[in-house]
């Protein structure tokens, strides 16, 4: 049959199946809100697997009372009217995209579905353009990368411009920052002394700011469409410099945090008034602290794990008690496995993941996530995987890293450097090229951007397969570091031994 038969067909199926649910209905009048009333919160609604970034995955049970728990504040500070869409790119099945959802319906907006693929998101954003974007931070780094990369090749005066008008609004938005207290604080402030040093610079610089606003900015915040108010980074770490890059530009983007376990919204920035550089604050029903080792609790400003407590904690890890056992306290606190620190405000601000910290043979504990961040800064890196255990899981005196080059930026200094090659395999092994990583990565872990000896990477191996979905990355596009590390044994031990 043709696809207009198809058509018809499905639409004469639709309107009996609707014709005998009104028959249905007449017969029946109280059967559906009998059935409802039947629910209790406590009852199982969901078994959702974790991603299984560490290994095998593990059934999170939650009831519909801890899906329920977190309509009651996230509507607030992620809000919707009646109608409004939202672009949605993430599995259906995963946590944090079903929790979206009920944000979404409970507001009676408008669904709709895309993919996390540039050319096919930015085609729908035109078509539809939503209000809301929820997406993995790797969404928003693609995003900023395509606008750096796009902004390049176009080169000239052009590209000049805008290096100057982002420079000037990355200046200008700290400033701006400082001064109406938009910044995470561990510490006073001291504003009586800020105000009068930074006003005068704060006002000079606004009308660049707004020049700028007219003749880039305003082009890329075009490419999400009119309407939008709001894009939000959720499940994974959101890259500091692409938050400050689209807070300087003018496009909203709001991170948040969650686990599977914690079903799984536990805070997110509110759009009408974010603080940079956190997570937001515990929602309404939901505590949180910080512990050290030992298990002792730590007040504000001091970093430790993160534990909450609340209706939203998951009932426990399908047939799985002993799992559940590790990560419960006896008096009711789930224990993150994140690394934290709470600020004045009582705003999270995520520092790592426990499971990811290494330990050198000196003791030192490092986590490599600032250290990737900062790498990964790069227009010719891609993505880093940092290391301080060999091959077989040995902890060693020193960092090496797992480099990932941009093909199109290696490519493109290749032929401005003169270096000939004949594939991109073959250029990433050159010396050029891994003098040319050599010299990013040394310079960004380095004392002036605030890093320790300890911290510095002493070793990189360049890789050129980029990471898949189901090989080196979970379904919500999160790094699995035991898969790289076992993928890439050999290069790791080459680095250990060399």
């Amino acid at each position: 049959k043709s696809d207009c038969e198809k058509q018809k067909v499905t639409c004469l199926w639709f309107r009996d199946l609707q014709k005998s649910g009104h028959e249905w209905r007449k017969q029946h009048p109280d059967a559906v809100e009998q059935e409802l009333e039947k629910g209790k919160p406590d009852d199982l609604a969901t078994i959702i697997f974790t991603s299984g970034t560490t290994g095998t995955p593990k059934g999170v049970m939650l009831s519909h009372g801890n899906i329920l728990c977190q309509l009651d504040e996230v509507t607030e500070r992620i809000f919707l009217n009646p109608g409004e869409r939202a672009l949605l790119v993430l599995p259906v099945w995963h946590a944090f995209q079903r929790a979206v959802e009920y944000v979404i319906i409970a507001q009676g907006g408008t669904l709709c579905y895309s993919k996390p693929i540039g050319s096919v998101l930015l085609q729908d954003l035109q078509k539809l353009d939503p209000y809301l974007l929820p997406a993995v931070p790797r969404v928003w780094s693609a995003v900023y990368e395509g606008i750096w990369r796009k902004m390049r090749k176009t080169g000239g005066i052009a590209f000049a411009l805008f290096r100057f008008f982002v420079a000037e609004a990355l200046l200008w938005s700290k400033i701006d920052r400082k001064l109406r207290r938009k910044n995470t604080r561990f510490s006073p402030d001291y504003l009586g002394f800020w105000w009068p040093v930074l006003v005068w610079p704060w006002l000079l610089l606004y009308p660049i700011k707004l020049l700028g606003n007219l003749l880039v900015f305003r082009k890329i915040r075009a490419m999400v469409g009119k309407n939008f108010r709001s894009g939000i980074a959720g499940g994974g770490a959101f890259p500091k410099n692409v938050d400050a890059f689209f807070w300087a530009i003018g496009v909203n983007i709001q991170e948040g945090y969650g686990l599977t376990e914690t079903s799984p919204i536990i805070s997110v920035r509110p759009i009408a008034d974010p603080i940079f550089g956190n997570v937001g604050t515990p929602l309404r029903g939901m505590e949180v602290r910080v512990v050290d080792d030992d298990g002792i609790i730590l007040g504000r400003c001091k970093k430790g794990t993160l534990q909450i407590k609340g209706d939203c904690v998951m009932q426990g890890y399908y047939k799985r008690p002993d799992l559940t056992d590790k990560v419960m306290t006896v008096d009711g606190w789930f224990d993150t496995g994140d690394i934290a620190i709470l600020s004045v405000n009582n705003e999270i601000q995520l520092r790592g993941r426990k499971k990811d910290t290494i330990v050198l043979q000196g003791g030192e504990n490092i986590e490599p996530l600032p250290i990737e961040a900062k790498i990964n800064e790069s227009r010719f890196i891609s993505t880093s995987v940092v290391f301080g255990t060999n091959e077989k899981g040995i902890d060693q005196k020193y960092l090496v890293a797992l480099i990932l080059p941009d093909q199109d930026a290696i490519e493109t200094y290749a032929t401005e450097n003169g270096i000939n090659f004949n594939s991109y395999d073959e250029l990433a092994e050159t010396e050029a090229i891994q003098k040319l990583l050599e010299g990013e990565v040394f310079e960004s872990i380095s004392a002036k951007n605030g890093f320790k000896s300890f911290e510095r990477i002493n070793k990189i191996a360049v890789i050129t397969k980029p990471f898949e979905v189901g090989v080196e990355l979970s379904a919500k596009q999160e790094m699995m570091r035991y898969r790289v590390a076992d993928i890439y044994k050999e290069k790791l031990a080459k680095l250990y031994k060399d």
